[in-house]
């Protein structure tokens, strides 16, 4: 990542987790962190044992970040916050920990002709996915899904189809919303059936070259061994561990994981294009 998408990463991370920025430059930042910012970046385990115990106002971290190693602030005290840096680590865990599910309304302005007027909300379940193509290789492939909760459509590129519309945490004013005819566990069913069928019409040749390399590969631990009789049991102990090494780097297996997850409600009037 190049600094100023470390920047801009920063600035979105402290804008969710509501850190006040005290001052701010196109260079630096100073901010006070929020509570879940600190406890996520900042290792005081004890301070906030302590706190909690003696039930205190707690006081949280102020730091300031530069994002170009040419141009640190000279009058205060800043550290480097670049990819691969161990802030930089902690925030982007700190971002995958609490930001794995999200509840987000559509912010899509239009004129309602009178207070007892609402506009409806159509509810979606969108849920990014990693898979994992793996042997002695590996390959990763993001699957972003959603769901539509009344009609159980499914839309693959479900999250880039709705990145770029503005978004609220609380529903706005003369708005309501439909409700769901799937529940959750059942969305997810289908979205997970969807899924299984995805990855069946995948091509596995990979698989099946990850299993003749594994079998080459017992064939030589075999051939290195002398014969089951001969061997004392530390040999006997050895050779299992090392099949057990063997099959775990080259037999060919895919996993699937949640990245994170998210109730959407959409504007009816603004709908999800196939």
């Amino acid at each position: 990542m190049e600094p100023n998408q470390v920047k801009s990463f920063a600035q979105r991370y402290l804008d969710a987790y509501n850190c006040r920025v005290i001052e701010q430059t196109p260079d630096w930042v100073e901010t006070e962190l929020s509570i879940e910012a600190d406890q996520d970046l900042v290792h005081r385990p004890f301070y906030w044992m302590y706190v909690e115990k003696m039930g205190l106002a707690p006081q949280t971290v102020t730091l300031t970040w530069f994002f170009d190693a040419k141009k640190a602030p000279t009058d205060r005290r800043a550290e480097l916050l670049s990819f691969g840096s161990s802030r930089f680590n902690q925030m982007l865990q700190s971002a995958q920990k609490r930001g794995r599910f999200a509840r987000l309304f559509e912010d899509r302005p239009s004129p309602v002709r009178s207070r007892s007027t609402s506009k409806p909300y159509e509810p979606w379940l969108g849920i990014n996915y990693r898979v994992s193509y793996i042997c002695d290789m590996k390959k990763d492939e993001i699957l972003p899904f959603g769901i539509h909760l009344r009609t159980g459509d499914i839309q693959e590129n479900f999250y880039p189809r709705i990145r770029s519309r503005n978004w609220t945490s609380v529903m706005p004013a003369h708005r309501h919303i439909l409700p769901n005819l799937l529940s959750i566990p059942e969305a997810v069913g289908e979205l997970e059936y969807n899924l299984q069928g995805y990855i069946e019409h995948q091509d596995l040749s990979w698989a099946k070259r990850a299993k003749e390399r594994l079998d080459r590969e017992m064939q030589q631990l075999h051939a290195y061994y002398p014969e089951e009789w001969r061997m004392s049991d530390e040999l006997h102990d050895e050779k299992k561990q090392r099949i057990r090494e063997t099959v775990w780097q080259y037999h060919p297996r895919i996993e699937v994981e949640v990245i994170n997850a998210g109730l959407f409600y959409l504007d009816a009037d603004h709908p999800v294009i196939d």
